[in-house]
């Protein structure tokens, strides 16, 4: 579990990097290791697709860990609806931040052959930006709250609790 929650910040991190060198790449049309913005986008794009799915399948793993703790250990307590509770937190904004970022890879294209205006562009992908600094705010607080649980699952006391958990 740890693991994979440090891959998460690491990665999202990373993709926050690009996002910001991409955005000031698109209108100052600098290279990155030889990339043009076109090209370094879709580098990206697959880091951020690869970095989302990795926050993902962390909260449907744990989801199933705890569900199966609680299942075959017969613990009292609401920790598997509290888990899927952080999934409703957490997986709405996230999938909207995807759709809006797949917008904002597609429209690369169109930018660069001049079908739609940058200004419109430049707008959207500060947009994305500050979005995808939000949603790692809610996932910081859903992987807290989510790890607290498993620690209170198996009996140690978290001072990661948030409160509302």
């Amino acid at each position: 579990m740890w693991f994979f929650m440090i891959s998460c910040y690491v990665m999202s991190l990373l993709t926050l990097l690009m996002l910001c060198i991409g955005f000031f790449q698109s209108f100052l049309n600098f290279h990155i290791l030889s990339a043009n913005h076109v090209v370094f986008m879709i580098l990206t794009s697959i880091i951020y697709s690869f970095t989302e799915t990795l926050v993902i399948f962390f909260f449907v793993g744990t989801g199933v860990s705890v569900k199966e703790y609680v299942r075959d250990h017969k613990v009292e307590g609401d920790f598997h609806k509290r888990s899927i509770a952080i999934k409703r937190i957490v997986y709405p904004p996230l999938l909207m931040n995807m759709l809006y970022m797949i917008i904002l890879f597609v429209l690369v294209g169109a930018v660069d052959t001049l079908r739609i205006a940058g200004w419109i562009y430049y707008v959207l992908f500060a947009f994305c930006i500050i979005d995808y600094v939000r949603i790692k705010a809610i996932q910081n607080k859903c992987f807290k709250d989510n790890t607290a649980i498993i620690l209170e699952m198996s009996g140690i006391k978290s001072p990661l609790v948030t409160g509302t958990t």
